[in-house]
């Protein structure tokens, strides 16, 4: 069971959102734009228990509106998942589930579970239907109109409300794929029962960035450690041959205790002996004492008998560790559980594995205490429990190293425009590369990933320059703060060619992101030298051709493109010498260094106020 689409409704930051669910889903933005309310959502709607405050619901609803509510709708549901949800599964075989929350008098909340049902446009196949077709002679009556309702009218017996249900039923899963059907919220609790048990929905886990991790680190089955702890040892259980003996003799020990043979009380087993002495002391009441023992869960003896120690010169326990280890634990048994899980998938072929209950992950800041190289460890875990049947991940961060460019339908980038109008999210779910050169597109932004692996920063950016090479991603922060200007929210991109800028303004395009784009003209000489190559005739008119190809792709809402005639050194005044003997970077540098803000060519000082957004 999967999460395929999410909307949220009047949730803390969170006016009106709707977001598509991929097997790995990475939040981006800036702080206090409503990335964790996004995953506390999610945790509200998948914990029965998960109860909103009055200060929960957003501030700037409508007068009138009480209501906030989360709207799930998943799919690969497992045969069981189906039987449990047969009532609401639509013709794409998914499930959509909502749950609510409503202002009741002072601070009261009301919650409730509720199902979507989907009925077909025939009256009658829908629930009312029953009253209408309740005998025989009403059924004789419709079937004039409708000759599908004399199936009904086949064999003897009462026509009762059951009877039609299920034709109904039988009927509706036969022509499913001809009927045409419409959806509305049921007004019962969902399954018909006012509480959702627990297990139903996914189980979800939600590691947040900022907490008192003392208690967290403790193994109990109301911590984050004690939930992964009992996640992981179930699962193993399951598999784990000397698990399911263990199993066994438990149960036969347990039935060997509840036994009661017939004889003497002084043969009595101890539990026995304690029946008889409690049934003789209520004797007056006319009561019967039995005890029954029951056998325990497994994972049960985990929580209650099972410490975490560590070890890093002094062994305590893992609640007297800092933060920085507590939350490494944490990270460590996710990829610990990966390990399982690929090992489980690379036997999948020889060993029949029953699938495990859906499980989410919910992380925050997963970079917080870790350095570069771990975080990059921890996202290859995740992206393993992702890639895991019935699993999915839910990241929100800051990091670069959590992003994977060419992952581009993992990325979620949260804004809030203003507080009125909420948390909102961009996503590009459709192909960025979709033409005649489509494979070419995605070679070039696969190998640009290798060139400049630190472009992730531009999801984080309130604009985007982008730039041919590295002279301009050095020179441009360098002359803006000399000039007054430098913004550090602006990020400036290296490209690595021109012919690679298309890429990025495609991206840029589909997220919303400012953009302005800075390249050479590099015009063709007229006339063309003879002692040209075809070759090198070629690649030039490639390279001016790219000016026209990077101005089709240009969203004016978003960007703009400054181009530099007929490049960046002759506008600039840098000697080519210098430039071919230092490398164009340095010779850039040393070029305007001992210049004044005042001094810089106009050109050069237009353009570098534009990329900073000063006009």
């Amino acid at each position: 069971m999967k999460l395929l689409h999410l909307k949220i409704h009047n949730y803390r930051s969170i006016r009106e959102l709707e977001l598509a669910i991929p097997d790995l889903l990475v939040f981006l933005g800036p702080n206090n734009h409503g990335k964790s309310n996004i995953l506390s959502a999610l945790e509200f709607a998948h914990l029965p228990s998960a109860k909103p405050v009055r200060g929960d619901f957003f501030a700037f609803r409508p007068e009138g509106d009480s209501t906030l509510w989360v709207e799930m709708t998943f799919g690969d549901l497992t045969e069981q998942e189906q039987t449990t949800f047969q009532k609401y599964m639509r013709n794409d075989r998914s499930v959509r589930i909502r749950k609510s929350a409503r202002l009741q008098e002072g601070e009261a909340v009301e919650i409730s579970y509720n199902g979507y049902v989907q009925e077909p446009q025939q009256w009658w196949l829908q629930s009312p239907a029953a009253e209408r077709l309740s005998n025989r002679d009403l059924i004789e009556a419709e079937a004039k109109n409708v000759p599908e309702l004399s199936a009904l009218l086949e064999g003897k017996g009462k026509i009762s409300k059951q009877r039609v249900r299920e034709f109904q039923e039988d009927y509706i899963h036969a022509h499913r794929a001809t009927l045409s059907f419409s959806e509305a919220l049921e007004d019962g609790p969902l399954l018909g029962t006012k509480n959702v048990a627990g297990g139903i929905l996914p189980e979800f886990y939600l590691v947040p960035a900022v907490r008192d991790l003392s208690d967290e680190a403790k193994v109990k089955g109301t911590t984050i450690f004690g939930k992964l702890l009992q996640r992981a040892v179930r699962d193993m259980a399951e598999r784990d041959p000397r698990f399911v003996e263990l199993r066994t003799q438990l149960a036969t020990l347990v039935g060997e205790l509840n036994l009661r043979p017939e004889g003497p009380r002084e043969q009595a087993s101890a539990l026995g002996q304690i029946e008889s002495s409690l049934s003789s002391e209520l004797s007056s009441w006319n009561v019967q004492v039995s005890i029954e023992v029951t056998p325990p869960d497994i994972e049960k003896i985990f929580e209650l008998g099972t410490e975490l120690h560590l070890d890093d010169g002094l062994k305590t326990l893992a609640e007297r560790k800092g933060h920085g280890l507590q939350r490494a634990v944490l990270f460590a048994l996710f990829r610990a559980w990966a390990q399982v899980l690929r090992s489980t998938r690379e036997g999948a072929q020889t060993t029949a594995r029953q699938a495990s209950d859906s499980a989410y992950f919910a992380i925050e800041e997963p970079e917080l205490f870790l350095h570069p190289h771990a975080q990059r460890q921890l996202r290859t875990s995740l992206c393993e429990i992702a890639d895991a049947p019935h699993h999915q991940v839910f990241i929100c961060t800051h990091s670069t190293y959590f992003i994977d460019m060419e992952q581009y339908r993992q990325l979620a980038v949260a804004t809030k425009p203003s507080v009125e109008a909420g948390t909102q999210i961009r996503q590009c779910t459709c192909d960025l590369f979709q033409g005649p050169d489509e494979a070419e597109r995605k070679r070039r932004f696969h190998m640009a990933y290798w060139v400049n692996p630190d472009r992730g920063e531009l999801f984080f950016a309130r604009k985007v320059a982008l730039t041919e090479g590295e002279t301009e991603k050095v020179l441009f922060p360098f002359l803006a703060k000399k000039m007054g200007c430098l913004d550090p929210n602006v990020s400036i991109i290296d490209c690595g060619s021109k012919f690679n800028m298309p890429l990025y303004i495609t991206i840029l395009n589909a997220f919303r992101i400012p953009y302005v784009v800075v390249h050479d003209e590099d015009p063709l000489p007229d006339p063309i030298p003879a002692d040209w190559s075809p070759e090198k005739r070629a690649t030039r008119q490639r390279l001016f051709q790219a000016n026209q190809d990077i101005a089709g792709l240009l969203d004016a809402n978003l960007g703009r493109v400054e181009v530099l005639c007929p490049d960046f050194e002759g506008v600039g005044g840098i000697s080519h010498t210098q430039a071919d003997r230092k490398g164009k970077a340095i010779a850039a540098l040393d070029h305007f260094d001992p210049m004044a803000a005042e001094q810089f060519p106009q050109r050069i000082t237009e353009v570098t106020r534009r990329v900073y957004g000063v006009d």
